[in-house]
């Protein structure tokens, strides 16, 4: 005759009760219960008018920057050159009157390339990413053409 084996549960291993879920922890709680008393998640504040959430001030060399960096994104275009004398590393002017822009860049742009094509090419698209990045509205975009460049295929570079 046989007789029956009690299995006991290993260290590892948690006791299961009679429904085969895992049985009370040491502190008295099973891992199901703990995860329906953890707490509640913190509840959604509404959004705040922007009016009541502060200002945000954008310098003007950083209007400046975007500015001839979408320059520069813009087909046939070259060059962003600096702007009047004594420009230490800017390479456009912005100047700011609360939220309106006015920018002026000065560009070289590849030969032979419809130049008011291009420029047009240009304010749109520096007015638009502008726009998208900063929030502010574009007055108007002043662009000297300062150069007429051979383009990269012609002369081999």
């Amino acid at each position: 005759m046989t007789t029956p084996v009690e299995h006991r549960a290993t260290p590892t291993e948690a006791p299961a009760d009679v429904r085969g879920l895992p049985a009370q922890r040491p502190g008295g709680t099973s891992p199901a219960d703990a995860a329906l008393s953890a707490p509640p998640a913190r509840p959604v504040r509404p959004a705040v008018p922007a009016e009541r959430r502060g200002k945000t001030d954008i310098p003007e060399r950083v209007v400046s920057r975007i500015a001839a960096r979408a320059a520069r994104e813009v087909a046939r275009v070259r060059e962003v050159r600096e702007r009047g004398p004594l420009t230490f590393g800017e390479r456009t002017r912005a100047t700011l009157d609360g939220d309106l822009t006015v920018l002026r860049l000065d560009v070289s742009v590849e030969y032979p390339a419809p130049l008011r094509q291009v420029t047009e090419a240009v304010r749109r698209h520096v007015a638009d990413r502008v726009s998208v990045l900063t929030g502010l509205h574009i007055d108007h975009i002043d662009i000297d053409v300062t150069g007429v460049v051979p383009s990269r295929g012609e002369d081999g570079r």
